[in-house]
């Protein structure tokens, strides 16, 4: 083999290595190409997450701020429900004093006409 051929055989190997190289360039390409398609769709993903997660956030605020409203409703209801039961026992006592007075009255009154009809 002369010198041409073995410079031609060389240039062949340089040229294929470089054409080895350059698919291995566009297969690292496309490799960083998925890679980054990958962390693209895993952000959207992750955004839409947190997008959920803070519109359930929001939801359980609301919740909570609604809780906190019905306990203050229920406060307030049972203070008025302990003040109308001690009215209602007020009521109560001073119905039972009136009941025993006119008790009293008409004991007197009845004794006062056996007593004229007796005289």
């Amino acid at each position: 083999m002369d010198a041409r051929e073995t410079d031609a055989q060389e240039d062949g190997a340089v040229s294929e290595d470089r054409g080895a190289t350059g698919a291995n360039a566009a297969d690292a390409v496309s490799a960083v190409d998925d890679a980054l398609e990958r962390v693209e769709a895993a952000l959207r993903r992750l955004e839409a997450g947190v997008r959920q997660a803070s519109g359930r956030l929001d939801s359980l605020g609301a919740a909570e701020a609604e809780a906190q409203r019905l306990q203050s409703d229920r406060a307030q209801l049972a203070n008025a429900l302990d003040r109308m039961t001690a009215r209602a026992n007020r009521l109560d006592k001073a119905a039972a004093e009136t009941s025993r007075r006119l008790i009293q009255a008409m004991e007197k009154v009845q004794l006062a006409l056996n007593r004229e009809e007796q005289a």
